[in-house]
C-alpha cells in the first residue's frame, strides 16, 4: 500500500478516511475506522436492497382527473335475449334447424307444444313433411337475420341528447344471442357522437319492445329461454361487443337507468405485468380481451369443425344447420366454459384500454299511463298488461363530464435507482461519482508500483503537507523557483524503478 497515506490524506473525498491514516493516535484512528466501516456497511446494505426491490419490478398506480367540455359516448349493444322470431319462422326454418333447436322431434311433432302459440301448433300441424326438401347447405347467415329481431319492431322510441334518433345511429352485427344492434359504432365514414354535459338528458334513450309472445324455446347455446329482455352491454366504440360474457341484463316493465364513467388505463407491459401489448389478433384493429375471446373461439371452432359460426370473423365457411348445432355449438359452449379439447382462451388484459364502469338503477313503468302516451304519439297499440311484459325502457348516460387516467409507472427505474444510490453514498461515506474515479486511480497506482512502475518522490510533499512528516529544510534547497525537475535533475513523470 504504497499511495495509501497520499491518497487518504490529499485525494479521498471519502468521510473519515483523513482520520485513519492523518494523525492521531492508536485509538482515535481505530474510532474512526469503526465510524466508516459501520457507515459503509449500512451503504452498502442499503444498496443491496435497493437493487433487490429494483429487479423485483414493482409499480405503482397514478390516477389523474380530467375535466373536458365534452366527452365521446361509447359504443351501446342492444341483444334480445331471445334469439328466433316464432311469427318468422318458416316450413323451411323448421324441416332444416327445427330438430337441432329443439323445436320439433323426427316426426315433426312440437317437443313441448304448451309453449307455443296455438296459430303456430296449427301451422305445424298443417305442414306436409314429405314434400319439404331438407338442404345440406341451408344459408345459416339468411335464417338469422330473417328469424331474429328486426330493429324496426324493436324500437318504439329512441332520443339521442332529447332529439329523435337518426338511423344510421345504429348498426346490425351478428353476436351469440342472433341479431344485435350497436349505438354509435365507429366507422371512418362518420365521427362518433359526443356528449356535451352530464345526466340522462344528454344522452341515449331507448324504449324497446322485447316481444315475448315471439320468444322460441330453443336450446340453442346452453339455454337462456327461461329469461326475457335484453342483454346490453357498454364498450368502446372501436371494440367489438362480446354481450354473451360482458352484457349486462335489463328485464321488461322498468326503467332502468345507466350511469358511467370514462377510465382511461395504461398499463406497464411485462416484466411488470401480463397485460397484452398488440396480441395475436387478425380480424380487428387493435388488441382487446373481447376482439381476443372472439377470434380464439372462432380457431376452436374451425378447428374442431371446419367452418365457423355466422357471428364469427374470418374467411372460412360458415356451418351448415347440421354442424352449426351438432358441433360448433357445444364446441362454443366449452370453449367459453374453458373446457374445450382443442384449447383455452387464454385472454389478458390489453395494456391500453378505454372502459366504462357503469352503475345501474331501475324504477318500475307507469304501464297504464305509458298505453295512452303511446296511443297518442306513436302508432305502438298496445295495452297497459303487454307494456308491462315487453317494454323496456332504457337511459344510458355520463354521470360527471370527467375521466380518470390510470397509469401503472415504475416504482423505480434505472434513473431513480442511481440518485437513491448516489443519495444514500453521499450521506453516509460522502462519496460521489468522482470519488468512485478517485479510488479507481488510487487502484491503479497500487497496481502499477507492484509492477515496478513507480511515481517520483512528489508524495513526500504531500504527507508534510497534510502532517504525515515533517518538512526537512534541504528538500528543497536544490530547487531554484520554477524548477519542475526532480532530485535526479529529470522531469517528473512515469519511471520504472
Amino acid at each position: 500500500m504504497v499511495y495509501f497515506r497520499e491518497y487518504a490524506c490529499e485525494v479521498s473525498d471519502f468521510h473519515g478516511i483523513k482520520h485513519i491514516a492523518g494523525k492521531g493516535g492508536l485509538f482515535r484512528r481505530l474510532f474512526w475506522l469503526l465510524c466508516f466501516l459501520s457507515a459503509l456497511g449500512v451503504f452498502l446494505w442499503q444498496t443491496v436492497l435497493l437493487f433487490f426491490f429494483y429487479f423485483e419490478d414493482h409499480h405503482i398506480t397514478k390516477v389523474d382527473v380530467s375535466y373536458e367540455s365534452s366527452l365521446v359516448f361509447p359504443a351501446v349493444t342492444v341483444c334480445n335475449f331471445n334469439k328466433y322470431r316464432e311469427s318468422a319462422l318458416t316450413e323451411d326454418d323448421i324441416k332444416n334447424v327445427g330438430i337441432h333447436l329443439g323445436i320439433i322431434d323426427e316426426d315433426h311433432n312440437l317437443i313441448y307444444p304448451t309453449l307455443y302459440t296455438e296459430e303456430f301448433q296449427n301451422k305445424i300441424a298443417s305442414v306436409n313433411w314429405t314434400g319439404v326438401e331438407e338442404d345440406d347447405n341451408y344459408n345459416m347467415t339468411d335464417f338469422q337475420l330473417r328469424t331474429g329481431h328486426q330493429i324496426d319492431d324493436m324500437i318504439i322510441e329512441c332520443t339521442w341528447r332529447g332529439e329523435e334518433c337518426e338511423d344510421e345511429y345504429f348498426t346490425h352485427i351478428f353476436t351469440h344471442l342472433g341479431n344485435c344492434y350497436t349505438f354509435n359504432k365507429y366507422s371512418s365514414d362518420s365521427d362518433l357522437l359526443t356528449s356535451p354535459a352530464a345526466g340522462p338528458a344528454n344522452g341515449l334513450k331507448l324504449m324497446l319492445d322485447i316481444e315475448t309472445e315471439e320468444y322460441v324455446p330453443s336450446n340453442d347455446l346452453d339455454g337462456g329461454a327461461s329469461d326475457s329482455g335484453v342483454m346490453v352491454m357498454v364498450h368502446d366504440a372501436t371494440e367489438p361487443p362480446y354481450v354473451k360474457e360482458f352484457a349486462m341484463p335489463v328485464g321488461p316493465g322498468f326503467h332502468t337507468f345507466i350511469s358511467m364513467r370514462h377510465e382511461s388505463i395504461t398499463a406497464l407491459p411485462s416484466p411488470y405485468t401480463e397485460c397484452e401489448t398488440d396480441g395475436d389478433i387478425e380480424h380487428y384493429d387493435h388488441y382487446s380481451l373481447q376482439a381476443c375471446r372472439i377470434e380464439c373461439e372462432t380457431n376452436i371452432v374451425v378447428e374442431a369443425c371446419g367452418c365457423k359460426l355466422i357471428e364469427q370473423p374470418g374467411t372460412e365457411p360458415n356451418c351448415n344447420p347440421n354442424t352449426t348445432h351438432e358441433c360448433a355449438h357445444p364446441q362454443l359452449v366449452d370453449a367459453i366454459h374453458g373446457v374445450s379439447e382443442f384449447g383455452s382462451c387464454n385472454c389478458g388484459s390489453p395494456c391500453k384500454a378505454e372502459v366504462y364502469p357503469i352503475t345501474m338503477a331501475s324504477t318500475k313503468l307507469r304501464s297504464a299511463f305509458l298505453e295512452k302516451i303511446f296511443q297518442e304519439k306513436t302508432s305502438f297499440d298496445h295495452n297497459a298488461s303487454y307494456i308491462e311484459e315487453n317494454v323496456v325502457a332504457l337511459s344510458v348516460y355520463y354521470e360527471a363530464l370527467n375521466y380518470e387516467t390510470i397509469e401503472q409507472i415504475p416504482a423505480m427505474d434505472t434513473y431513480t435507482l442511481l440518485a437513491t444510490v448516489g443519495g444514500n453514498m453521499g450521506l453516509f461515506i460522502g462519496a460521489g461519482l468522482l470519488t468512485l474515479v478517485q479510488l479507481l486511480e488510487y487502484f491503479l497506482d497500487e497496481i502499477l508500483s507492484l509492477c515496478g512502475i513507480t511515481r517520483d518522490n512528489e508524495r513526500d510533499e504531500v504527507a508534510v503537507f497534510c502532517g504525515c512528516r515533517k518538512k526537512n529544510k534541504t528538500d528543497d534547497s536544490s530547487k531554484s523557483p520554477g524548477d519542475e525537475s526532480n532530485t535526479n535533475g529529470q522531469p517528473l513523470a512515469w519511471t520504472t524503478a
